[in-house]
């Protein structure tokens, strides 16, 4: 039986999530997710080959290339969940349906779900794996329309789970000595599934199980959420420093919370997001200039010597998911606002929509190309330089980490576009496209939005009600716009940046206007950043834009002329060797001449030094 245990602690998150009964958005979500869908989840062969790993427990055999691949059906199937919770695609729907049956058939006597061996298990990355076994139960049971089969799959994780409980806790296996990597951090983030296990069982011992890696701190040299809580140090001089692996133990620590009550770990959470975003982010949205790693990346991102690679999809992914959970907790704007520079940056230009995608098994290793790239210059780079998490299947094709993860991007946007307050509703994502809701009465309620953002700031909402009712409509006035205005029953009134609430009676087709002026604007790196005094980049609203070596040098200085308030004059144009591009702006320079800039999102595509490309450009050389 599914108990569904829900703490009286839900209601005190001050948004709810996924408060749209039905959403359709036809910008850039749109092509997000016919992009996923046609390349990732109508991949029956490729759920296949995730599948198997469980029935070959090759992983932990010895070979680096084999250690961490388990994780790679749950990782997808959260993801494809979610954009499936999206779009209601019955074809989509059915080919999620038929991996989980085939996943359900890999159980082992013991009831493993793993990709390791009996006898390799508990090393590495099994944990990890196992943990991403049981979300990707756990987000299909969201959409699953057969409540045999989610019933299956309970049983299913509790035997999964019960098999490590049993060997694994005090006075057993201490959890962080399950991996010798990140001192077992990454094992302790199965935390959240075993949270979510307590949530639909009731039964205690997965709790107490949760308890048990809490008292842990997550890694073996410190405490983690005891570092959080007095909020003395930066998540980047923790002792470990891996982001994407805190970040979801962190959001394991939220479940928690929302059990418990325990002020102490709120505290903490709301600690750690505000460091993340105080000093871990980039001007593209992701974290870690340092491989994957929190590295105090705000003051690092304009480095010319980094090592190896940057900017992590794995780690713009989990960040997006993660300030989704603390939006809802804490009704704090600027999540939204990071969310969103997230999702049209880092996370959108991570789409490799320039390659060809193959799946020949013949092929031994690129031009085989994967969905999503792994990692994203900021200085002049080449993008598709590295495939993040690489691991071969038995037919020698490949795939990675950030492949796997990319899908749950597009699938955050949904739920935090519209959300529920105490006594309304509030916008926070503005893109063509309708609504259907609910009032805080119980009425229906139509919103369609008809807007070109982001590459025009002007947005046009309009009501469809059943019967005039009065209640609260929040809009989220992005950070980055210092000019907006509100229209409401034809009175315009200029508005901060914040959220913006507006409470009337509002009736069957209400035309609300929202003006987010949008110009090229210069931001500088913060105080104490690498070679502060040689880089700018440039914003055009919530994009970034960059130099793309097809149009425009990266490494050549382009100091562009601003006013004093760092506005630049620009103009939109036609760019026919980017014809793809979502925008081109051109702008001058200080010497005068006229360069064009595209939006960050589109730069890069090729992969080779043809369109070498950088966010953040040269004001002066460097040297």
């Amino acid at each position: 039986m599914v108990h569904h245990v829900i703490s009286e602690l839900e209601t005190a998150r001050i948004f709810s999530k996924e408060a749209a009964l039905r959403i359709k958005l036809e910008g850039t979500l749109a092509q997000a997710v016919r992009f996923i869908e046609r390349n990732q989840i109508s991949d029956v062969g490729l759920w296949k080959k995730c599948v198997q790993l469980f029935r070959d427990h090759k992983d932990g055999d010895g070979h680096w290339t084999a250690t961490w691949r388990s994780e790679y059906w749950g990782k997808m199937m959260r993801g494809a969940s979610m954009v499936v919770k999206y779009t209601q695609d019955d074809g989509m729907y059915k080919i999620l349906e038929a991996a989980v049956r085939d996943l359900l058939t890999t159980a082992d006597e013991y009831g493993r779900i793993s990709g390791y061996s009996v006898e390799n298990e508990f090393t590495r990355w099994d944990l990890w794996g196992r943990k991403y076994v049981m979300l990707g139960m756990m987000y299909f049971m969201e959409i699953c329309r057969d409540e045999a089969l989610n019933a299956e799959m309970v049983a299913a994780m509790v035997r999964h789970a019960d098999y490590i409980v049993e060997r694994v806790g005090p006075d057993k296996l201490d959890i962080r000595t399950c991996s010798k990597h990140w001192e077992g951090m990454n094992s302790c983030s199965i935390l959240e599934p075993m949270v979510r296990l307590y949530r639909l069982t009731g039964d205690k011992k997965y709790l107490d199980f949760a308890e048990y890696i809490i008292s842990t701190g997550f890694i073996q040299s410190a405490n983690l959420i005891e570092l959080a809580y007095a909020d003395e140090v930066a998540p980047h001089d923790y002792p470990v420093v891996k982001a994407y692996e805190m970040m979801s133990c962190f959001e394991g620590l939220l479940q928690y919370y929302y059990i418990t009550g325990t002020e102490k770990y709120k505290t903490a959470l709301l600690n750690f997001g505000r460091r993340i975003m105080d000093g871990e982010l980039s001007i593209i949205g992701c974290s870690g200039c340092t491989h994957e790693l929190f590295d105090h990346t705000a003051v690092r991102q304009t480095q010319t010597d980094y090592e190896g690679i940057v900017q992590e999809t794995c780690v713009t992914v989990t960040w997006m998911k993660f300030a989704m959970a603390m939006l809802e907790l804490s009704g704090d704007v600027a999540y939204a606002d990071h969310i969103e520079q997230s999702y049209y940056n880092a996370y959108f230009g991570s789409f490799n929509t320039h390659r060809v995608l193959t799946c020949d098994p013949k092929m031994d290793d690129l031009p085989q190309v994967l969905p999503f790239d792994s990692y994203a210059p900021l200085v002049s780079d080449t993008r598709g330089r590295k495939v993040g998490g690489y691991n071969l299947f038995s037919d020698k094709t490949f795939y990675g980490c950030c492949a796997c993860i990319g899908a749950a991007g597009a699938g955050t946007i949904p739920q935090i576009a519209l959300m529920k307050s105490e006594k309304g509703l509030v916008l926070n994502f503005y893109e063509q496209g309708e609504i259907e809701t609910l009032t805080p009465a119980g009425r229906a309620l139509g919103i369609r939005m008809d807007t070109a953002y982001p590459y025009n700031g002007k947005v046009q909402l309009t009501l469809s009600l059943e019967a005039p009712e009065a209640f609260e409509l929040t809009f989220r006035v992005p950070a980055w716009c210092a000019n907006a205005t509100l229209t409401v029953a034809g009175k315009t009134e200029r508005v901060p940046a914040g959220y913006v609430t507006r409470t009337a009676e509002w009736k069957n087709g209400d035309v609300i206007l929202l003006d987010l002026p949008m110009a090229v604007k210069r931001v500088l790196p913060p105080a104490g950043a690498v070679n502060a005094d040689i880089f700018a980049a440039y914003t055009y609203g919530p994009l970034v834009l960059a130099a793309d070596k097809r149009i425009t040098d990266p490494d050549a200085v382009l100091d562009v002329a601003v006013d004093e308030k760092g506005y630049a004059a620009s103009r939109e144009v036609y760019c026919p060797e980017i014809r793809d591009a979502h925008l081109c702006l051109e702008v001058a320079l200080t010497s005068g001449e006229k360069v064009r800039l595209i939006d960050y999102a589109s730069a890069g595509k090729t992969w080779t030094e043809e369109s070498r490309c950088a966010a953040w450009l040269y004001r002066k050389p460097l040297g």
